[in-house]
C-alpha cells in the first residue's frame, strides 16, 4: 500500500482513492445433510480510481483499475499511466473527492468457524416429513477489512461481516415435486431464527403443489408480504437519490408530498448501523462518512443522498450513502388487511421496478386468494402496477419485520391492481 501510495503521489493524477479489501471467508457445501466440501479462503483486492482535471479546472475525468497482489513497480506504473490517458478523455462536470477523514477501528473478530457450524446445525434441525427433503445448501461465512486511502487525507480502516446461506428443497405429493431455491443474507442471526426459514420453504413448497391458476381481475387488491418488499420500497429511496436528481428523474422534491392523502404516512429513514445487517460499515466507497438521514416523514420529502459526485452538481454540500434503510409502520394490521377480499403476493419469479416510469410488478411464483374469510393458494398470472397511482391510498402494515439491511412492514395494501391470470 505505501508504494502505492507514493506511485500515485508521484503521478499526474489530480486526486485519487486507494480501496483495499481483504476478505476471510469459512464455506461449507452440503448435498442432503451430508458435508461435500469445505474451504477457507484469504483473498485481497486493491481497487485504484485516479481523477484527471482539464486545464482549465471545470472537468473532471476518472478511470479505475485492480492491483494484484503480486504486481511489480513497474507493472504498477503502467497501470497508473494507462487510467490516467483513459480518464483524460472523460469530462464530466468538475466534483470534489472527500477530503480529511481518519479512522482505524478493526472491529470485533469473528470466530467464522463457529458461525459456520452454527448454521449448519442449524439448518440440520430443520423437521421434514416423508414427502420433504433439503436437497443441498451452501454456506459461506466472511469477515471483511477494508483499508481507504486518497489524495486528501482519508485514512480510514473498518470491518465488517456477513454470512449468506443458499438452501435448496423438495417437496412432493402424489407424483409432482417442488424444488425451490431461497437465499437468505444475515450478519447474525439467531440458530432457531434460520432452521425456521428453512421450515417456511417447505410450507411454501406445499401450498404451490395444492395451489390453482390466479384469477383474472383488472382492478384487485393486492396484498405484498414477500421478501421483495425490499425492492419495492427501494422506489422512494431512487426518488431522493442525488444521481437521480441530477438526471431529472426522481420525484422526490423537498418538502412535497410524494403520498396521497388518503395513504397511510410514509417515513423512511437510513442508518449507518442496523444489528445484523450485512451492510454495516461507517464509510462508502468515496471515502465519506455514513449518516443516520431522514428521507420522508410523513410522505414528505426531507432530504436527498448519494454520491460526492451527484451530491456536488445538485448543490448538496452535507450528503450520505445509504447502508440501511428503516420503513416506518402504518395502520392497520394484517389481521385487518387480510379481512378484506386480496390477492396476497409472497413469492415472485422476479420482481421488477423501474424507479424511473414507477411501473413495477412480476409473475406470481406463490399468493393466497381470498374473499375475506377463506384463502386457497394460486400460481402463476402476474401483477402489474404503477406507483403514482398506488401511492394515492397505499397502507403499511403495523407489524414490521428485518429482511437483511430493510425493516419494512410486514404487509403492503395496494388497491386497484392489475393481475393478469385465468
Amino acid at each position: 500500500m505505501k508504494e502505492l501510495v507514493t506511485l500515485l503521489d508521484q503521478s499526474k493524477a489530480s486526486d485519487y482513492i486507494i480501496r483495499q479489501t481483504t476478505t476471510h471467508s469459512q464455506e461449507a457445501f452440503f448435498i442432503g445433510q451430508k458435508l461435500d466440501m469445505g474451504r477457507a479462503k484469504n483473498v485481497t483486492h486493491t481497487m485504484v480510481t485516479v481523477y484527471v482535471d482539464s486545464e482549465d479546472k471545470k472537468y473532471r475525468g476518472s478511470a479505475s483499475f485492480e492491483v494484484h497482489p503480486t504486481s511489480k513497480t513497474e507493472e504498477i506504473k503502467n497501470q497508473i499511466e494507462k487510467a490516467l490517458f483513459a480518464a483524460s478523455f472523460v469530462k464530466n462536470p468538475w466534483y470534489p473527492v472527500a477530503e480529511e477523514q481518519s479512522y482505524n477501528d478493526q472491529g470485533i473478530e469473528i470466530d467464522l468457524t463457529k458461525e459456520l457450524i452454527k448454521i449448519t446445525k442449524a439448518i440440520q434441525k430443520v423437521k421434514t416429513s416423508g414427502n420433504e427433503k433439503v436437497n443441498s445448501y451452501e454456506i459461506f461465512v466472511n469477515h471483511k477489512k477494508t483499508h481507504m486511502i486518497n489524495s486528501k487525507n482519508v485514512d480510514v480502516c473498518f470491518s465488517n461481516y456477513d454470512c449468506e446461506v443458499e438452501a435448496v428443497i423438495n417437496t412432493s405429493q402424489e407424483g409432482h415435486e417442488i424444488e425451490l431455491i431461497k437465499v437468505l443474507k444475515f450478519a447474525d442471526k439467531e440458530a432457531d431464527e434460520i432452521t425456521k426459514e428453512i421450515e417456511k420453504m417447505f410450507e411454501s413448497g406445499k401450498a404451490r403443489l395444492e395451489a390453482v391458476p390466479t384469477k383474472q381481475n383488472e382492478h384487485a387488491s393486492v396484498l405484498l408480504t414477500g421478501d421483495d418488499l425490499c425492492e419495492f420500497f427501494s422506489y422512494f429511496t431512487a426518488q431522493t437519490n442525488a444521481s437521480n436528481k441530477y438526471m431529472g428523474i426522481a420525484r422526490g422534491n423537498l418538502n412535497e408530498k410524494i403520498m396521497g392523502d388518503e395513504a397511510d404516512d410514509l417515513t423512511i429513514t437510513t442508518k449507518p448501523f442496523l444489528e445484523g445487517s450485512t451492510r454495516n460499515k461507517p464509510y462508502d466507497n468515496d471515502g465519506n462518512p455514513v449518516k443516520e438521514r431522514v428521507l420522508f416523514e410523513k410522505g414528505v420529502c426531507q432530504s436527498y443522498w448519494g454520491s460526492i459526485q451527484h451530491a456536488h452538481y445538485i448543490g448538496l454540500e452535507d450528503t450520505t450513502s445509504i447502508n440501511n434503510v428503516v420503513v416506518s409502520s402504518g395502520t392497520m394490521s394484517l389481521e385487518e388487511m387480510k379481512k378484506i377480499p386480496h390477492l396476497e403476493v409472497t413469492d415472485f419469479s422476479a420482481f421488477i421496478m423501474d424507479p424511473v416510469s414507477g411501473n413495477f410488478g412480476g409473475e406470481i411464483r406463490l399468493g393466497y386468494e381470498s374473499d375475506g374469510i377463506h384463502e386457497h393458494p394460486v400460481v402463476g398470472g402476474s401483477i402489474s402496477a404503477n406507483f403514482m397511482k398506488v401511492c394515492k391510498n397505499m397502507k403499511f402494515s403495523k407489524e414490521t419485520r428485518q429482511i437483511n439491511h430493510y425493516v419494512v412492514p410486514c404487509g403492503v395494501l395496494l388497491t386497484d391492481v392489475s393481475v393478469a391470470g385465468e
